[in-house]
């Protein structure tokens, strides 16, 4: 299934934080709040923000993680979708971003959703398109997978 909301940005509030490591493309983070209307999305998300861009050459990239809290296609409810973004002298690639939705996040009529999407902006109005379907899978959680995975995280120091 197919939904599409626009948005708007509400907040966009630096963190302030300067990184000690001086690159061609500096690194900044953000709080962003999103206001998402319609057609298929309506609701508000909170975005964790991190990114690194080079005004000089338009080039960078970020990364950053919603919390969604609304309506998908009549379903209310909440859930976490991440994306990440590359421009290379102003442009970005068919291949350059990538939206997923975080496995097992979603909560009320939004449990079970899966999927991906993208953001897209066309004559400045920004838009949100997913690609979503949802299951009923109550798969059993692998305590081992995940014990065995676990060394792959790193340490907080």
């Amino acid at each position: 299934m197919r939904a599409i909301g626009n948005f708007t940005i509400e907040t966009w509030d630096a963190n302030g934080r300067e990184v000690g490591v001086e690159t061609g493309t500096p690194l900044g983070g953000a709080f962003i709040v999103r206001d998402l209307t319609g057609p298929d999305i309506t609701g508000r998300a909170e975005v964790l923000f991190a990114g690194a861009f080079s005004e000089e050459h338009g080039s960078g990239t970020y990364v950053a993680i919603d919390a969604f809290d609304g309506e998908l296609l009549g379903r209310t409810g909440t859930c976490n979708f991440w994306h990440v973004n590359t421009m290379t002298r102003g442009r970005s690639g068919a291949d350059d971003g990538i939206l997923r939705i975080v496995p097992d996040s979603g909560t009320g009529g939004l449990t079970g959703i899966t999927g991906s999407g993208e953001i897209r902006v066309v004559n400045g109005e920004h838009s949100l398109v997913l690609d979503i379907a949802f299951t009923d899978d109550d798969a059993a959680f692998d305590a081992e997978v995940v014990a065995e995975s676990a060394g792959e995280l790193e340490e907080p120091r």
